[in-house]
């Protein structure tokens, strides 16, 4: 299923022009991405729930967007959800749902306002990927996590087929920064052509 906003995100170039792609976007993205039988949040969501069994984990979830994932993570029985994003639209959105206990603003130019080891548990649904964030974003986030915290995160198929995106997991595994507990591959935005499918990824940061 076509849709001009999903078309836009993935020819975009630089955090400028994707954050008002995603500001203008807001109040039509959750109908949008549904559409399309967007499936993700919820794969990585109950994937996730298998890993952490006490539920009120903090957990951050960067590029929380609207607040399909922290919803997705609410009904999995996650209790103390934060989350981050640099669409101030977005995160009018997110706020209404009532999941987060806080929601912050993210400029790619500055350090996110967290410390090392304020959070056992970080989310990137969706975010990790062509269309949204660049590929540093990942290292950016392990460099906020102590040994033994997790990462769960996507990279969906049109990712899945650039070496900057596809080598991040193999290549952190080889530097021994992570281990992988779990990658299965499914649906991610079902009705969008070529983008269908999705590989969710949990990682254990390691000393």
């Amino acid at each position: 299923m076509a849709n001009k906003h999903l078309d836009r995100v993935y020819q975009a170039s630089g955090n400028s022009e994707m954050r008002e792609i995603y500001d203008e976007w807001a109040e039509q993205y959750d109908d949008d991405v549904v559409g399309n039988g967007y499936l993700t949040p919820k794969r990585l969501a109950e994937t996730l729930a298998r890993f952490v069994a006490e539920r009120d984990t903090p957990i951050l979830d960067y590029g929380c967007g609207t607040g399909l994932s922290g919803e997705a993570l609410a009904d999995a029985g996650f209790t103390a959800i934060d989350g981050a994003d640099l669409s101030a639209g977005m995160l009018e959105r997110a706020r209404e749902r009532n999941v987060y206990r806080k929601l912050q603003h993210v400029d790619p130019d500055k350090p996110l306002d967290a410390q090392l080891g304020d959070y056992r548990v970080f989310t990137a649904v969706g975010v990790i990927s062509k269309g949204a964030a660049p590929s540093f974003v990942y290292d950016d986030l392990l460099g906020l996590m102590k040994p033994g915290a997790l990462l769960a995160f996507s990279l969906n198929d049109l990712s899945l087929e650039d070496p900057d995106y596809s080598r991040l997991v193999p290549d952190s595994v080889e530097a021994g920064k992570v281990k992988v507990l779990s990658e299965e591959h499914g649906p991610h935005l079902a009705k969008y052509g070529d983008n269908s499918g999705s590989t969710i990824v949990v990682l254990e940061r390691l000393g």
